[in-house]
């Protein structure tokens, strides 16, 4: 046990991923949206990429109510994932459900008024993105126009594997946009295939998504398994020298080559991911016309971390 501390520092500190389609707040002017390999290079002017939005060390109860089936990474040790946000899809706490700019507001540790490196990476005393929308802080906020009743698509991307699974979820703006509010309208995934798309209008590879409404939070909400398998390794993969998985991977891959963990050691941070996972979501009927705010999550299994990213939604 005394292991897991510097397990989770190392592999912390360039695990990252987040939406990219609708065009993020991050995406100034929509100008990054698809394009392979940049998942985490649209920064909203603030010279922090969109992977470095997040909720550092959160953890549940530790009561798993995630089908086994569902699961992405295999126990290395006794129950150490247990606690992690995937194995209680939605149940995990996180400091905003629009993302926080370096995972640890409140200081690492806990109180400390100085920004620097946190143990299980980022970095502390980041502000949240909300703050910095009030503010009038990020450029060229993209709207994207939704039809009530119709399925539309999202997509992300992923720089270091941590598997677990994720949904997404509307707010309507000018109400108490909190992570009650997002969870009061988890959207439906649409159809039983997702696909990875390597760029806007460049090729599309489909395969069966896994979908899940059993043991999430709130109940019934629905959620899809990340279906890139890392590495069979317990870092992912990340410290091989390749990201090809020559022992193997966590579980059998969707389709021919997609697999690993995002990025290695070699290259910390570059992009081996060279596509986008994508959806389809209902926008529910019955919703109000008008501007919403669309916040992915995404609970990670092999970390104690939940990435948040929020697009503007105009819903007709």
């Amino acid at each position: 046990m005394l292991l897991l501390p510097l397990f989770s520092l190392l592999l912390g500190v360039q695990g990252h991923g987040n939406m990219v389609w609708p065009p993020t707040w991050f995406d100034s002017y929509g100008l990054t949206g698809l394009t392979p390999g940049h998942q985490c290079q649209a920064d909203g002017g603030t010279e922090v990429g969109a992977c470095m939005w997040y909720t550092n060390y959160t953890f549940t109860d530790g009561m798993v109510t995630l089908p086994d089936e569902m699961r992405t990474y295999q126990d290395w040790c006794p129950g150490c994932f247990d606690p992690h946000p995937w194995r209680a899809p939605g149940a995990a706490p996180v400091y905003s459900p629009w993302g926080v700019m370096g995972g640890n507001p409140l200081g690492c540790p806990i109180g400390d008024p100085a920004s620097h490196s946190c143990p299980g990476g980022g970095f502390s005393n980041g502000l949240s993105a909300e703050s910095m929308m009030a503010a009038g802080m990020f450029p060229g906020v993209i709207t994207t126009q939704w039809t009530r009743g119709r399925a539309e698509q999202v997509g992300w991307g992923i720089i270091a594997n941590h598997g677990g699974g994720y949904s997404y979820r509307l707010c309507k703006e000018g109400e108490d946009v909190t992570e009650e509010c997002f969870q009061k309208t988890v959207l439906d995934f649409v159809g039983d295939v997702q696909w990875v798309q390597y760029g806007e209008g460049g090729e599309q590879v489909e395969f069966p998504a896994k979908r899940t409404r059993v043991g999430t939070s709130p109940p019934g909400s629905h959620w899809t398994r990340n279906p890139i398998p890392a590495c069979i390794e317990p870092d992912g993969g990340y410290f091989n020298d390749e990201d090809d998985c020559p022992n193997g991977t966590q579980f059998p891959p969707p389709a021919p080559g997609l697999q690993g963990y995002g990025e290695t050691h070699v290259k910390p941070g570059e992009a081996t991911f060279l596509w986008t996972l994508m959806d389809l979501v209902l926008v529910p009927a019955h919703l109000e016309p008008g501007n919403y705010i669309l916040s992915f999550r995404w609970d990670c299994e092999q970390t104690s971390q939940i990435w948040n990213a929020c697009s503007s939604i105009s819903v007709v």
